[in-house]
């Protein structure tokens, strides 16, 4: 077929090419430990996996296009009923919102970041993040014809809050922070991140005095679940609280709660926000059985706590491992590590490291990890995985 490219929506056209996994032309060899996605390899509570098997006679049935049994479950499990009964809002049909209405539904993250996209994004608009960082974003931006003002990490591979506030402009639509960070699994404390929130509406205002126009801020808290801090808090707590201006909290099942095939991602937000990106083509794409057993997961929280517990341990062990074999490890908040070069690593040492190098050699073992960024990025698995994957890296750089 000739000149395809010519069929193709103008920012279709110069879109290059994704670098998420995920948009790889590959699949996954069998019989191979991956730690390469970030699952979680223990899976989801047992009652979860139990449900599952007995909802699947039902697939010849469309889920509830609505989610609203699972919308309300997760308004129930943040107690948004508080928030709602203390709003004056109403939703699209006139009436006074309730718990649900805080809540979206996408078919995974990944969909609710594109149904963003799709609702927000003009040509022109733009979207200021930093990287590296989730690709999801670069390639929303792209999609829709938005401009990427991609701010680098700080020195020490955290979200520069400070450069990322500078670049707000009159033309900014999204801000985004992923927290913690993929794939560098740092993370920022609650009280900052807050603190950054009101600080970017308050320019945005400043920019937009007759109001015409707002500046959404975007908080991906995938990981949160991992986070070993008692300090840090959830940005859905401004929500709570009835914060007004346009504020989305991203999460998602596929991580803590060992559901990624389900593909169920979820999102906290203003009642009207919500209606507006419920309008989105993604937003009805999950199954059945998927919304079923996220209503139950949320009822095993002593497994999440038990999955978090067993990921710190494995966590720490994998890497005072690697540190002991000479690599950089940045400092971990989430289910993965990210590691590479030290600076002060000799020439041998840095042919011993290398980042490609390092992946392919285990890929030869039969364990899968990445390397994006000059690093490599290894999921924490069972115990045993972890060790498995010690073994081979030192039988690799040693």
């Amino acid at each position: 077929m000739k000149n395809v490219t010519a069929l193709l929506r103008d920012s279709m056209k110069v879109k290059p090419a994704s670098k998420r996994g995920a948009r790889q032309k590959t699949s996954t060899p069998k019989g191979v430990t991956r730690l390469n996605f970030n699952e979680n390899n223990y899976g989801p509570a047992p009652e979860v996996t139990k449900l599952l098997i007995d909802s699947i006679g039902r697939v010849n049935e469309y889920q509830d296009f609505f989610a609203i049994d699972l919308k309300q479950k997760i308004a129930d499990f943040y107690g948004l009923d508080k928030t709602a009964e203390a709003a004056s809002e109403t939703n699209e049909f006139g009436e006074n919102s309730k718990p649900e209405d805080y809540v979206i539904i996408g078919a995974g993250s990944s969909a609710v970041i594109d149904m963003l996209g799709e609702i927000f994004i003009n040509p022109g608009d733009e979207v200021v993040y930093c990287m590296p960082s989730y690709e999801s974003f670069p390639d929303m931006v792209n999609d829709y014809g938005g401009k990427r003002v991609e701010i680098p990490l700080t020195a020490d591979y955290h979200f520069d809050l400070d450069g990322m506030y500078e670049a707000v402009t009159e033309k900014t639509k999204l801000v985004v922070v992923v927290n913690p960070n993929n794939p560098t699994g740092t993370y920022i404390n609650g009280a900052k991140i807050e603190e950054f929130i009101w600080k970017v509406h308050e320019k945005a205002a400043r920019l937009h005095p007759d109001g015409d126009q707002d500046v959404v801020v975007i908080v991906d808290e995938a990981y949160y679940e991992y986070v070993d801090d008692p300090t840090h808090y959830s940005m859905i707590e401004m929500v709570q609280k009835g914060y007004d201006r346009p504020l989305i909290v991203q999460r998602t099942f596929s991580k803590a709660y060992g559901l990624a095939g389900l593909r169920i991602g979820y999102a906290i937000t203003q009642p009207a926000l919500a209606d507006a990106i419920m309008k989105a083509c993604q937003a009805w794409n999950y199954s059945g059985p998927g919304l079923l057993a996220c209503e139950a997961a949320l009822d095993y929280q002593d497994y999440i706590k038990k999955v978090k517990a067993l990921n710190i341990e494995n966590r720490n062990y994998v890497a005072d491992e690697l540190k002991q074999l000479g690599f950089e490890v940045v400092p971990p908040a989430a289910n993965f590590i990210f590691f590479g070069i030290p600076e002060d690593a000799t020439a041998e040492e840095r042919e011993k490291m290398d980042p490609v190098r390092v992946k392919n050699e285990l890929a030869e073992r039969k364990i899968l990890i990445g390397a994006p960024n000059g690093h490599n990025r290894v999921s924490i698995g069972t115990a045993e995985e972890c060790k498995m994957f010690i073994a081979a890296m030192k039988e690799i750089v040693r």
